[in-house]
């Protein structure tokens, strides 16, 4: 955890040390079209994600020499850190010329991280970098962390020295700029936590008329309304989005969930056990799965216990099919309503329904008692 501090420490700095708190601003909800609601992040009970909206760079030419945006973004929350780049350089299947062709939008920079009530810190910058020299950077970087594979998820040293390595290579560059540096808080009864959309622009406070500016489809205008609205061009500027979330649908790769995967689907694909001695299996290692689902630090609660719901309901389905004689299981991918045939011996994390509708989710413990704490019960 040291070398991680240090690591995130020294990227801080690159921000600190050449950062200008100019424009930085809420955008008024009133002024996001579509129609858009905010709504507050409570503590343990939804998910934060912040979102790259939009970037734009007023001059992408001086002289010779080309340039195009680079957003870096670093996330604190409680004792956990994310960074994040973005850029056309990410696009290495594009190659690398006219990266200034390439439009960046609704990029994720961190999350869904659970919120449990600590203050978070973002940290961002938005940079003019060279082209050629930069894309070459990027495409590096973006190579390295496509070879980890789970990026972002028990892998946070090696993410964290990579990213660091190729901001610090753009950064550094003689041509580099950084055109807006923005560090803000969030916090429980100041700077309240709560979804909603924040632009930065490169200008005196003075100089923008937040009045006069609208989010019209992810897109910053200008104008009386959104309507007659032109895109606006007059500074540099960055869109960020803080979303809220209340579930998250990638859970069955979340690290020591996704061991377990594979152990139940071994008790069930066993054509040598009966019924009765895959329900004393699936029995024996419950405890574990729970104690796993308890201990996640990527889930809230509400989500803890959906999933161990879901999958107890999924199990005891597929034995009560099988002890029946029943060919065919009825099933439906996580967040999905399609319905499909299944053998009941194919158990998969990517297969097990939610069970549990948001008003269930409401009284699950209720639920959870019933069906969570003893799904295996039958034993014997």
């Amino acid at each position: 955890m040291q070398i991680i501090n240090k690591v995130v420490d020294n990227v801080r700095d690159i921000f600190v040390q050449k950062g200008q708190h100019l424009f930085w601003s809420r955008f008024p909800a009133e002024h996001i079209y579509p129609t858009y609601t905010e709504e507050p992040i409570e503590n343990d009970q939804a998910y934060f994600l912040l979102r790259m909206k939009e970037m734009f760079l007023k001059r992408t030419r001086v002289l010779w020499r080309k340039s195009y945006p680079m957003l870096r973004g670093y996330v604190k929350y409680g004792n956990k850190e994310e960074l994040s780049v973005t850029g056309p350089g990410q696009l290495k299947e594009l190659g690398e010329t006219n990266p200034e062709r390439v439009t960046n939008l609704n990029h994720r920079l961190a999350g869904p991280i659970p919120y449990i009530g600590d203050d978070v810190t973002v940290v961002v910058g938005l940079y003019a970098v060279p082209g050629q020299d930069a894309t070459k950077a990027l495409i590096e970087t973006v190579g390295q962390l496509a070879a980890l594979g789970g990026v972002g998820l028990g892998q946070a040293l090696a993410v964290t020295s990579i990213v660091k390595s190729g901001a610090e290579a753009i950064v550094g560059m003689n041509e580099t700029s950084l055109s807006l540096g923005v560090e803000d808080t969030f916090y429980t009864g100041g700077n309240s936590f709560r979804s909603g959309v924040y632009v930065g622009i490169s200008a005196p406070k003075t100089e923008v008329k937040l009045d006069e500016l609208w989010l019209k489809s992810g897109n910053l205008v200008k104008g009386r309304d959104p309507n007659v609205g032109r895109p606006y061009e007059d500074y540099d500027y960055m869109v960020l989005e803080v979303e809220r979330r209340t579930g998250r649908e990638d859970w069955p790769g979340l690290p020591k969930i996704v061991d377990f995967n594979d152990q139940f689907a071994v008790v069930m694909r066993d054509a040598a056990l009966d019924v009765k001695t895959k329900r004393t299996r699936l029995a024996a290692l419950w405890p574990q799965f729970q104690q796993a689902l308890s201990e996640c630090p990527y889930l809230i609660t509400p989500d803890r216990t959906q999933i161990e719901v879901s999958v107890a309901k999924d199990l005891k389905n597929r034995l009560d099919a099988m002890e029946n004689n029943n060919p065919f299981f009825e099933t439906r991918a996580w967040g999905e309503p399609v319905i499909r045939n299944v053998s009941p011996s194919e158990f998969d994390f990517l297969n097990v329904a939610d069970y549990l509708d948001q008003q269930q989710r409401n009284v699950a413990n209720i639920v959870k008692s019933t069906v969570g704490e003893t799904p295996f019960a039958s034993v014997g």
